[in-house]
């Protein structure tokens, strides 16, 4: 049998606990990098009201802001 003291088993849980914590914190700023990702894929904002929206992914490559009827280009940096 293994004889462990109570320092090393302190130590172990110890490690175990931090490295679960780290483990959880990375996942979790993995999967909302990944919903951000998804966020900016599927929403437009206009170039004229600042309107946000959110399109269908087979949408046309130009679309009609709901809020002020401008047209906008999908994927398209706003020209100054």
């Amino acid at each position: 049998m293994i004889g462990i003291g109570l320092a090393e088993l302190i130590m172990l849980v110890m490690l175990i606990v931090v490295s679960l914590v780290c483990g959880l914190w990375f996942y979790t700023f993995w999967r909302e990098q990944r919903r951000e990702t998804q966020r900016r894929r599927i929403a437009i904002q206009c170039r004229i009201c600042g309107c946000t929206y959110a399109i269908p992914k087979k949408s046309p490559h130009i679309t009609v802001c709901p809020s002020c009827g401008s047209h906008n280009e999908r994927g398209g940096q706003p020209q100054i």
